[in-house]
Order: C-alpha cells, then structure tokens, then sequence
C-alpha cells in the first residue's frame, strides 16, 4: 500500500470483486488526474492574471494614468523591475501594416511573432547587465521597451548603453525574422514618475518614419524643438480625415489639402519625403477606412491608389493634385452610397445594407429592423433620396458583384451566393441589367486586361 496500491483482494477471486474493485480504481484515478489537471490550469489561470496585471500597471506608468511612487506595493507584488532612477522608453514597431501584416494578423502569426521578439528582446538583454529591461505589449504590431542603468551612472553612458541596445535588437530580429523593423525611441528622463514623457517621445519619434522613412532606428533626441516640430507627421489628423469622408462631409477635402501642405513643409520640400509621407498618408486613411468601415471595399477599389510609386511624380504640386483626387474619389463614393446622412433614419438604413450586403434585404426585414412602416419607409427613402429602396439594394449589391468577379477567383454561382441570391440565373439577369454584360462576360474583360 505504501508503494501505491489502490486496494487488494483475497482468494479466491470473484470476477465481480475484481471488475468492481478495478472500476473503483479506474474512478479514483479519474478523479486524481481530474484534480492534477485543475490544479494545473488554476497554475496557469494565475500566472495568466499575474501578466495580465504586471503589463496593466505598466501600460497604466507609460500612459501617466498612475504615478510611479503611488505603485511601491504592486511594484514588489507583481515582481515588475522598475527603481526610482533614470529611464527611458523605446518603442520597436514590426511590419508595416502591409498586405503581408493584415495576412498575419488574421492567422495569428503576427501575436506569435511578437511573443518570440519578446523573448529575444529579454534574452540579449542578459548580456548588458548594467541595464534593467521591461517589455510591453503595446498597439498592435508594436512592443514597448523599458530601459533603467542598474546603478545610477551619467546620463551620456546610459543613453550610449541604450542604443547599443537598441541597434543589437534592430539587427538581430532583422536577421532572424527578415521582417521591418522601426524603433523610436524617446528621451531619458530622471525617475519613473516622468515616464509618460519618454514614451510620448518615443512616439513621436516613431511617427517621424512617414518624413525619413521606416525599418531604421530613430532617436527623439537627434532633432532640435524646432526641426522636430517641423518634420513631425500629422498623424493625429489621419483619423479625422478618415472620418470627414466616410460621413461625406465636404470639409474633407479643405482638411486634405490643409494636411498636405503640412507634409510639404515637414519634408522641408524635399520631394522624396513629400512622396513618401503622402503615399503613407493614403496607405493609413486606407486602412483606417477598411477597419472601421469594412463594407468600403466591397463596393470600392483602393487599389488604384495605394499600389502607385509617388515617388514617380515629378512636382509637389503633382503629388497635391493626385492625393487630393484619391480624397475627392472616396468621398465621392460615400456620398452615392450613403446618402441624405443629415436624416438618421435612413442613415441607419444605408448603414445596414452596407453592413450586411451578403443577406436577403427586403423591404419588410428594413422596415422591421427600423421598427416603421414599410409604406412610410419606401415613401420617406424615396423622397430623401431619389432612389427606389430596393433599386438602392440592388445597386449595392451589384457594385460587390463587379468587385468579386474582378478578382477573378469566383464562379458565378458563388457570386450569387455569396450577394444572398437563391438562384444564380436571377442573379445573372440582374447583374446584365446594371452592367449590360453578363457574369462571365465582364470577368472575362477583366482577365483580358490582365
């Protein structure tokens, strides 16, 4: 028994002692193994909430929302590494937002990637032991990295010691992974309770890739207030231009052109940065666009956009003119297909179609999801519109349609099936009603352009 019998039997042995007597057995180590497999996932469930809460305070440090000298408790509690000292925060951004990086994203690579540059990050990290080394999950894509001298030494051999640091990681993921790679990095500041300011730093000189150019190492510290001020990239009025489109409001495109006037005289009229910037511009209103608005670019190509080489234009007033038409065409779209926004009753309906183009959209599923009439709806769109609702339906079905058979990779039938029509002939008349060509005939266009 000592050695781990279960139980034993005396002779002579009954089959039914036996069978109950290993059925017992069976159930107890069931319930043993049961009970090794719970403690393990409590383990896991804890040292999960453990990391959780270690980054939260530290996202909570680089955000300001906590002070550093208010935090001595769960500072030594949640085993985070930070001293009362000078520190410093990089930020090392991977991928750039491409094709290639949305693909990643959506399998999972991107987060599995992240997890292995982390853990690259800490184990170079050992080999400078006069630095502390803190790493945080930041915005997609983009890890956070906190810097502290183990012992307090002079500013100047502390930020020579991080950037060393910072160049050995640039380089080494470089090779490993074979993906972009741009670091910004802030400027130190003198104890953990300013820490906000070197992240803000760090920010902005991450956001100076759209000016200089990305996959490189940029300092916050190698710009003057004045030069920085200037270079800087207007980030924070991509959202907003993304916004003033897609709610096709006309002041887009004042916004627009106020935004690459910015960009001319951060790139200090040097056309290649102006091209660059203005492409980068484009490529993010793009992608803002497609996360937020993701019908967008099931009626509308970006393509013909973002896949252009600005820095095939000649002048600067070339590049103004071709961003300005990119602004000008989508929100020339918006308007057609999100119209009378002013009236929020058939805004509400235009979002819904837009939003669930691949369903049988009737006149009586609107009306319902409206909780209105569908009498008092069809005349009320009508009227507000200039369309016919179910015209309206239709065109923005159809206008999907030309989109899919562009890729070339559908059958019609899958088209139709995929606009939420039940019969691929029905589907078939229509689309030759909007387009004058059949299915096959207009993706067949498309592939003899190709």
């Amino acid at each position: 028994m000592l050695l781990g019998a279960y139980d034993y039997l005396e002779k002579p042995v009954s089959i039914e002692k036996l069978c109950n007597l290993l059925k017992n057995a069976y159930e107890a180590l069931k319930k043993k193994q049961l009970e090794k497999e719970k403690s393990k996932k409590l383990r896991e469930k804890l040292e999960l909430n453990l990391s959780i809460s270690r980054e939260k305070i530290l996202y909570d440090l680089l955000r300001g929302k906590e002070v550093f000298s208010k935090l001595g408790g769960l500072i030594s509690e949640y085993d985070i590494d930070i001293s009362d000292r000078m520190v410093l925060v990089g930020l090392i951004e991977v991928g750039n937002f491409d094709a290639t990086s949305k693909e990643w994203i959506k399998s999972g690579k991107l987060g599995e990637l992240i997890k292995k540059i982390r853990e690259v990050i800490h184990s170079i990290s050992k080999g400078y032991e006069n630095l502390i080394c803190n790493t945080i999950d930041m915005d997609i894509g983009i890890i956070g990295v906190i810097l502290q001298p183990v012992n307090e030494n002079k500013m100047k051999k502390f930020e020579d010691l991080s950037n060393d640091f910072f160049e050995v990681i640039s380089k080494e993921i470089k090779r490993n992974y074979n993906v972009r790679v741009t670091v910004g990095i802030g400027n130190i500041v003198s104890c953990p309770n300013d820490i906000s300011l070197s992240y803000m730093g760090a920010k902005s000189a991450l956001r100076h890739k759209y000016i200089l150019g990305g996959n490189k190492i940029i300092n916050i510290s190698q710009f003057s207030g004045n030069n920085s001020r200037s270079l800087l990239y207007p980030v924070e009025r991509e959202k907003i231009l993304a916004e003033y489109i897609m709610a096709g409001d006309d002041r887009a495109l004042k916004l627009a052109e106020n935004t690459f006037d910015d960009i001319a005289a951060g790139g200090q009229d040097n056309l290649k940065r102006i091209a660059f910037a203005t492409g980068q511009l484009i490529f993010n209103i793009s992608h803002f666009i497609d996360i937020h608005y993701g019908f967008i670019n099931k009626i509308y190509d970006f393509s013909e956009f973002t896949n252009i080489n600005m820095s095939d234009f000649n002048s600067k007033e070339e590049i103004k003119a071709y961003f300005i038409k990119f602004v000008t065409s989508v929100l020339d779209v918006v308007k057609e297909y999100k119209p009378a926004q002013s009236n929020p009753l058939i805004k509400k309906a235009c979002e819904y179609v837009l939003g669930n183009i691949e369903q049988d959209i009737t006149l009586l599923s609107i009306a319902e999801y409206l909780n209105i009439s569908k009498n008092y709806f069809c005349s009320l769109f009508k009227q507000e519109t200039g369309y016919n609702f179910l015209e309206y339906v239709t065109k923005i079905k159809m206008e999907w349609a030309k989109m899919l058979l562009k890729e070339g990779n559908y059958k019609t039938y899958e088209v139709s099936e995929m606009l939420g029509y039940r019969e691929a002939s029905y589907f078939s008349r229509l689309f030759r009603k909007y387009t004058n060509q059949s299915p096959a005939e207009y993706r067949k266009s498309f592939q003899n352009q190709k």
